[in-house]
Order: structure tokens, then C-alpha cells, then sequence
């Protein structure tokens, strides 16, 4: 990170100029940014992070000659933080989300700009963040959504978990409690309706509004609740048995 705190040294990496135009455009309304380089592909991205020294990448997925998940694998490491900007493209951006890394979607939406900045601010320079690193690249090498690994952390520690590993998660205002199988607890800073989007592909059921089921957990329903594994209710709103029964019996 940058000397002064307050000065963020940002690197653009995307193959269209016109994104990077843009980009540097809505950057001018964040004065502590200061745009130090440009790169239209990943071995031009490479250089300027040797020269340059960045403390924060926008990062194309997409690109000819190599995506901007080929250039974080050939780093092995990076002591910089990435946020990517992508178009939706669901595999790349359940990599992204289960790895608790940042993403804007394109075109990037200055209100959305201003959070990711903000995200960033929040972040400790001093933490070891290899672990998470490598976790990133470990779960964009599968070839299967199920075998990545969520990011969380309890207490000063991480973990890496995967979901067949969760019995269930609960909204807690802002916050997530995400519960697995054998009685152990995180709490995340996203809300349910972010673990919903990245959960529910992989069978994951919204049973109310405040909680979200494991489909594979669930032993038996009884009196308005499901009743899990690990001997775990949860409450079945009535606006949602109906659903609940048709995923159950499919």
C-alpha cells in the first residue's frame, strides 16, 4: 500500500480503450485515486505492475492472449488488491464471490464504483492475504462450482468451506450466519440475499426470509419447519411452504 494511506496507486487492465476511457472517467470524482498505468492485455499488465508498484488493479476477465485470471496465476501472489470488471459471466464471478474477492459489472456503474473504493479503504494492508490468494486460484481451476471453497472467517481466522458442508445460513440485519453440518458458525458481512445468489444454484432452498436451507440437509419436514442432519428446525414461512414442498418432492 502507498505510503500516504490516503493516495491509491490504481492500474487499468482491460483489451477495450473505450472501458479504459470510462473507467478513468468516473475515477476523477475520487480524488485520493491516482491512475498511475494502463494495460490492454496481461503481459503489458505484468510490466506496469513491476514498474508501477499499483496498490489496486481493475481487472478484465475477458481478454484476448490470456484472461485476468491467467495473469494472477502466473503471479503466483500479488501484493496489491483486484477488483475485476466483468460482463456476467456466472462461473467467473462464483469464483470471484466464493473467494470474498471484489467485482464490478460492466458497464460499471459509478455508485457501484464508489462501493468497491470504499470496500478497499476498509482493508488492512498489514494482513497476509496468501492464503486467500491461493484459495482464488484454487477454486478457478475447478472445473465444477460445487468443489469451490467460501472464504470465511471466524474470529481472526479464515476457513475454506465448501457449501455441501453447510447445513444452513441466517440473517442476522446485514449480516450472515452460516451454519454447517457439525455445529460450527460464521459470520459474514454479506447479506443472505448475496449467499442466496451464489448458494442457490447449488441447491440451496429460501425457506423464509431470514433463512436459507441446504437441500441435501434436510432429513423431514414437521409442524412449519425442516428439520436437518444435525437435528437443526428452521421455520418455513407460509409464503413459501408451497415452494418448499414442490423443490422437496422434485
Amino acid at each position: 500500500m502507498s505510503e500516504l494511506r490516503g493516495m491509491i496507486r490504481v492500474l487499468l487492465v482491460d483489451d477495450d480503450v473505450a472501458n479504459r476511457d470510462y473507467l478513468r472517467e468516473i475515477l476523477v470524482a475520487h480524488p485520493e485515486v491516482e491512475v498511475v498505468g494502463e494495460a490492454e492485455n496481461i503481459a503489458q499488465a505484468a510490466e506496469c505492475i513491476g514498474a508501477m508498484k499499483p496498490d489496486l488493479l481493475f481487472l478484465d476477465v475477458e481478454m484476448p492472449g490470456g484472461s485476468g485470471f491467467d495473469l494472477l496465476q502466473q503471479l503466483g501472489t500479488w501484493p496489491f488488491e483486484v477488483i475485476f470488471c466483468t460482463g456476467f459471466q456466472r462461473y467467473a464471478i462464483q469464483a470471484i464471490r466464493f473467494s470474498a474477492l471484489d467485482y464490478l459489472l460492466k458497464p460499471v456503474q459509478p455508485d457501484e464504483l464508489k462501493l468497491a473504493l470504499d470496500r478497499f479503504k476498509q482493508r488492512h494492508p498489514e494482513q497476509d492475504r496468501s492464503a486467500l490468494q491461493q484459495q482464488f486460484l484454487d477454486n478457478i481451476a475447478q472445473p465444477d462450482e460445487k468443489a469451490m471453497k467460501l472464504t470465511l472467517t471466524h474470529g481472526d481466522r479464515t476457513y475454506f468451506v465448501t457449501p455441501s458442508e453447510l447445513s444452513h445460513c441466517t440473517a442476522d440485519d446485514n449480516y450472515t450466519e452460516l451454519h454447517t453440518g457439525d455445529g460450527r458458525c460464521f459470520v459474514s458481512a454479506r447479506t443472505l440475499k448475496d449467499y442466496e445468489d451464489m448458494l442457490a444454484p447449488l441447491g440451496f432452498l429460501r425457506v423464509h426470509r431470514s433463512a436459507l436451507v441446504n437441500k441435501a440437509q434436510i432429513t423431514h419436514l414437521d409442524d412449519g419447519h425442516v428439520v436437518l442432519k444435525n437435528k437443526q428446525r428452521v421455520e418455513i414461512s407460509r409464503r413459501k411452504k408451497e415452494e418448499v414442498m414442490k423443490a422437496l418432492a422434485g
